[in-house]
């Protein structure tokens, strides 16, 4: 009998415990932007369809630094400052690395592409093959690729003022002569054009769709679902770029990322399709990118040549005017160092990360961040935070050298998921920018004032790459030693790239032996 009360009693105090929980109000989620029943922030989404980051910081100023937007039954968070993405994204990376169901994305790339694949062993062995590539030690052996391809760059300015095609065949080139270990000297070699192709119509599928909100919509028909039929062409055309390109590569005579790869134990557990994704993703992520931040700094350099001439002075102190900036001088240029970093936070040409998904329930800053949400960084936000950069909005590279534990741009992401390539872009950009500004004045076109009529803020999106509207420029030789120096380095870089790939072969296997 006594131990019968005991049971009710402890039953009864378990069913009141259980009922207090229920009971307990849920922490509530972020502040946002007012919300419909049914449709959440759906109404809203007309204020994204032209540059969406200037109304996600006009949220974020309102709101606080982190909101909450509500699309249908889905719950998106919005990170705004360094603080809360690195609290939330890196800190507590274990929570917070997967991927939410894209229903596009994955009918497209049929999970196979590392930036959309979920968190999960697939993905550790992308990751692992391509950071065997693209670590810092490494990426220091493909300084003398870097080089040739640089030095093309500088001689393509004496003749052109086609910034953005030369730009587009510099980052095309290195990494295709990494990746399969052919140069592209012109620029329109056909492989280069299928590639340029595919990423564009990759840009134009990867935009939000109504069945990504409303994920009910995959069950219609493919008659009556045109993004099946756009999907489905997408990803038969990257197969079968991306397996011709890997064919040829390991049929080359010189060293490349795909013979290299090829040789790995964990590579050969791959099917020839998931190693040609592990490889062509690099080439689809590293050439647009680079290209369109190249294109920031043009822009800053018409904008701020009180700037320019700061970094000119350096560099012609340091370098002198009869060769060109080496990776040597690169530690003895801290303001022209500086002026990268600044067009990197400047104007952030990947301006929010790639959505992110809470794997369980959490709560941050006395808020709650439901199981199955869908975090997006803001990168334009989290550059232009007036309570880490001052005047942010402002062009000012000497910042970095006034306060040297500023946070670097939010581009390259953070936690786990980082760009694997962001010391070979790193890299690219910082011997590019330094030679640039050593060699050519680049001035408004002599016929106009083209600087006086853009708008430094206007920005145009495709996929996840945001680039100035289009403008001219016109690139000047500093002087005729810079002229003559420039013109023997061109001739040097049409030169062909096995040796080089070779030497490089030499060293990964000395690295790999010590």
């Amino acid at each position: 009998m006594e131990n019968t009360k005991i049971v009710i009693l402890f039953t009864l105090a378990l069913l009141y415990y259980c009922a207090s929980i229920l009971r307990r109000p849920k922490l509530p989620l972020p502040p946002g932007p007012p919300r419909l029943p049914l449709i959440g922030n759906l109404h809203q989404l007309r204020q994204l369809q032209s540059e969406p980051w200037k109304t996600y910081q006009k949220w974020h100023r309102k709101y606080g630094p982190i909101i909450t937007l509500k699309y249908g039954q889905h719950t998106f968070i919005m990170l705004g400052n360094h603080q809360v993405t690195k609290d939330i994204l890196e800190k507590r990376g274990d929570r917070y690395s997967s991927r939410p169901r894209m229903v596009v994305a994955e009918r497209v790339t049929k999970n196979l592409q590392t930036s959309v694949m979920p968190y999960g062993p697939l993905w550790k062995t992308h990751r692992r093959l391509q950071t065997s590539l693209l670590n810092s030690r490494t990426c220091q052996l493909y300084h003398e690729i870097q080089d040739v391809e640089s030095h093309q760059l500088l001689h393509d300015m004496l003749s052109t003022n086609d910034f953005t095609d030369r730009f587009r065949r510099f980052s095309s080139s290195l990494i295709y002569t990494l990746a399969y270990g052919k140069r592209m000297p012109r620029g329109d070699e056909h492989e280069v054009q299928e590639i340029d192709l595919l990423i564009k119509n990759l840009m134009e599928v990867s935009r939000l769709r109504p069945v990504d909100i409303f994920p009910i919509l995959e069950y219609l028909p493919r008659q009556m679902s045109k993004w099946k039929q756009i999907a489905d062409d997408f990803h038969h055309r990257e197969v079968k770029l991306f397996t011709q390109n890997l064919k040829s590569a390991l049929q080359r005579g010189p060293w490349n990322w795909a013979k290299s790869l090829a040789g790995v134990q964990e590579a050969q557990q791959l099917t020839e399709k998931e190693l040609s994704y592990v490889i062509g993703f690099l080439y689809e992520a590293g050439s647009d990118t680079t290209t369109a931040v190249l294109e920031v700094f043009t822009l800053a350099t018409l904008l701020h040549p009180d700037a320019v001439r700061t970094a000119q002075l350096e560099l012609d102190t340091v370098v002198g005017q009869h060769r060109l900036p080496s990776f040597d001088d690169l530690s003895k240029l801290p303001f022209t160092m500086a002026f990268v970093k600044e067009v990197l936070r400047w104007r952030p040409i990947v301006t929010a990360g790639v959505p992110r998904l809470a794997e369980q329930e959490d709560e941050y800053m006395g808020y709650r961040i439901p199981k199955g949400a869908v975090l997006i960084a803001n990168h334009w936000s989290i550059d232009h935070d007036a309570d880490v950069f001052e005047n942010a909005e402002s062009f000012r590279p000497q910042r970095w050298l006034d306060h040297t534990n500023l946070p670097p741009s939010s581009g390259f992401g953070v936690g786990r998921r980082v760009c694997v390539g962001k010391h070979l872009t790193t890299n690219s950009l910082n011997i590019v920018i330094a030679r640039l500004l050593w060699a050519y004045d680049i001035m408004p076109e002599k016929n106009g004032n083209e600087a006086g009529l853009m708008d430094p803020f206007k920005m145009k999106q495709i996929g996840l790459v945001a680039r100035p509207m289009p403008f001219r420029a016109c690139f000047q030789v500093r002087s005729p030693s810079r002229g003559l120096a420039i013109r023997d380095i061109g001739a040097r870089s049409q030169e062909g790239t096995d040796e080089i790939l070779n030497r490089i072969q030499a060293s990964v296997a000395g690295t790999k032996a010590v």
